[in-house]
């Protein structure tokens, strides 16, 4: 079996994260048979994963792609990330735990507990810190800056030793939620995966309440477009809104479509500095933002939920290491 996971050309500790937590819990599982895949942490089903014939599935979760890529494979669903997953997918509801980070502290070197020792995090998502301003951002306000870039380790040290985490990073999330620390979530431009989250908040008992944060520096939103809502609005989302969104999204594969006039607007104004000043975007009022966020009432699932959740999947990761012929690590 070999691992198969989301790559980009930058790091990320969310997917990257694959590479060290399931060998690191079941020593051998990938022996680089080419016939059998596993797909681990990610928005990942229904991915390009090329003529692989067979797919183990765990905790992975649906939002990005069609899931009928990988009708003509034997899939075997272990788990999945959340309940929306469970349901687009036509699996049982106990098939739905919860995004497999949730295994983090089991990890040898890996924290096995929050340590309490740092202040208040801000972690964009990765892609968002392809713009400038970010550092600015964290002088104006005293927050630490954490780039999810960094290898897994050292994120989630630093994630393990916060106070609060504000985050537009969906694992910077996760992380502090299996640390019991809470976060809040944001969004600086329409580039935040509002399906995947509420997948995801779903699987620990919650909504999604996202709050609109203005970008340092006009280039999220000039790549992406204008977020979800007004900058300092909270929204809402349910399950309900979760599946709506999920099955708008990942319909059936179609034709690539010709680029738009819209898009070629887009791509005009992304190198016109007259439209990039016209937003009124800036590390100030990135900065005043946040710390106004910073009072706002933070999210954390219940510690026995969170138990319950890590002891399931702990089970059907030892259904799945015993039916490879291997063992958890002690």
């Amino acid at each position: 079996m070999r691992l198969i996971h989301y790559r980009t050309k930058v790091p990320n500790f969310g997917d990257d994260l694959n590479a060290v937590l399931w060998e690191g819990l079941v020593p051998g599982l990938f022996d680089g048979d080419p016939s059998t895949g596993f797909t681990g942490i990610g928005t990942i089903i229904g991915m390009p994963c090329g003529e692989v014939p067979r797919l183990h599935v765990f905790s992975s979760g649906v939002g990005n792609d069609p899931i009928e890529r990988w009708r003509d494979k034997q899939v075997e669903y272990w788990c999945v990330r959340g309940p929306i997953s469970a349901r687009i997918l036509g699996l049982p509801a106990d098939r739905a735990i919860t995004d497999g980070a949730l295994l983090v502290p089991l990890l040898r070197d890996y924290p096995k507990a929050a340590t309490g020792t740092g202040g208040t995090l801000v972690i964009p998502h990765f892609q968002t810190l392809d713009h400038p301003g970010w550092p600015e951002v964290a002088a104006l306000t005293g927050f630490e800056l954490l780039d999810p870039r960094a290898d897994p380790l050292s994120v989630i040290r630093r994630i393990a030793g916060a106070r609060l985490v504000l985050t537009e990073s969906l694992h910077g999330a996760i992380l502090a939620d299996v640390y019991g620390i809470p976060w809040i979530a944001f969004a600086t431009s329409k580039h935040f995966g509002i399906p995947k989250w509420i997948d995801w908040t779903a699987s620990i008992g919650r909504d999604l309440d996202l709050h609109i944060v203005p970008p340092p520096d006009p280039g999220p939103v000039l790549a992406y477009g204008r977020p979800a809502g007004p900058y300092g609005q909270r929204l809402r989302f349910d399950a309900a809104a979760g599946l709506a969104q999920f099955r708008e999204r990942i319909g059936p594969v179609a034709a690539p479509a010709p680029v738009s006039l819209k898009a070629r607007l887009k791509a005009a104004l992304k190198r016109s500095p007259l439209a990039r000043s016209l937003l009124g975007l800036s590390p100030a009022r990135t900065a005043e933002a946040l710390t106004r966020l910073a009072g706002a009432e933070p999210a954390l699932s219940e510690a026995r939920l969170r138990e319950e959740l890590r002891d399931r999947m702990v089970a059907r990761l030892g259904a799945l290491a015993a039916a490879q012929g291997r063992r958890l690590a002690a």
